[in-house]
């Protein structure tokens, strides 16, 4: 139950300091959503540690409905200055349902959120801010060199790191291939995904990958 309040007060927090951030025009655009993103993303990928997968599917689907309810009546405004049509949030609590319901390891579920929430939200961030010069399109929707080479370093480091507490599961000798591969290729997915899919798509081709790994 201490779990589970931790769980709720946490996106509560998020969302109030969302609000709080919209309402004093701290942050604007492409960085005010991604605030919320990577909070609320880092915060729920170390939900395994707290409550049990299915109480993560359970809030999985309570955010769902939170943000379907939010496109009709707004109550939050954490996808507010957005140029580009989107469904992140949605596919975001889509996420979370599916990765919990995917895997029964939590390290792998947590970096497989980790980055949904990191790789992702910094490289709209720091894509948006440095990389306007060096843009592309895909299936009409603007993406950035310096987007996607920071969702590449930044997946590196999560594999990098969180890999390591994964040694009981996965022997050195993949762990350095997975290194090598997965961070370009899921770059590539996240490229790919577009109107916000890549939230969904990005997790949990890691989480395939990560079950195809562990069976070698």
């Amino acid at each position: 139950m201490l779990g589970l309040l931790v769980c709720v007060v946490g996106v509560v927090a998020v969302m109030i300091a969302t609000e709080v951030i919209w309402r004093r025009k701290l942050l604007h655009g492409e960085v005010q959503r991604k605030f919320a993103h990577i909070t609320g993303g880092t915060f729920a990928a170390f939900w395994p540690w707290l409550v049990s997968w299915r109480t993560i599917q359970l809030l999985g689907v309570a955010m769902l409905a939170g943000a379907l309810l939010n496109r009709y009546k707004k109550f939050s405004h954490f996808a507010d200055g957005v140029r580009r049509e989107s469904y992140g949030e949605i596919f975001s609590a889509l996420a979370i349902i599916l990765c919990a319901s995917l895997t029964t390891e939590p390290i792998f579920y947590a970096l497989a959120i980790l980055h949904l929430a990191l790789a992702d939200g910094l490289a709209a961030i720091i894509g948006t801010r440095y990389g306007r010069q060096l843009k592309y399109f895909v299936f009409g929707q603007e993406k950035t060199i310096i987007g996607t080479m920071t969702f590449w370093v930044v997946s590196v480091i999560i594999l990098g790191t969180g890999l390591l507490f994964a040694n009981q599961l996965i022997d050195y000798q993949v762990y350095a291939a997975l290194l090598l591969v997965m961070p370009p290729f899921l770059a590539a997915l996240e490229n790919l995904a577009v109107y916000g899919s890549d939230n969904i798509v990005v997790p949990a081709a890691a989480l395939v990958i990560f079950s195809l790994a562990s069976s070698i």
